[in-house]
């Protein structure tokens, strides 16, 4: 859905370490296309609240014209991600 964009051109260059395996994801995904991210980020970037319009339109694109790519932790993840990003922002 949204090519060419990535974390890096909505929030800027990453800064500092990452210190864990969950910032090391983020960070090793930062300058990837939105569109090229496994459904795992988009779910782990909602989950984290980072560029979270820009990856809860992507969820939202991915869960009505895509099938899972398999990459999430358990199934429905991404969705769950998607229903908690709606909560939040109300």
């Amino acid at each position: 859905m949204a090519i060419g964009l990535s974390v890096s051109t909505i929030m800027g260059p990453w800064q500092g370490d990452a210190t864990t395996g969950l910032m090391q994801r983020c960070r090793d995904s930062w300058e990837i296309s939105l569109c090229d991210l496994s459904d795992l980020m988009v779910a782990i970037y909602l989950n984290q609240q980072i560029a979270e319009i820009k990856m809860s339109e992507e969820a939202d694109f991915r869960l009505k014209n895509k099938e899972r790519d398999e990459t999430e932790y358990f199934d429905g993840q991404l969705m769950e991600a998607r229903v908690d990003a709606r909560k939040r922002a109300k």
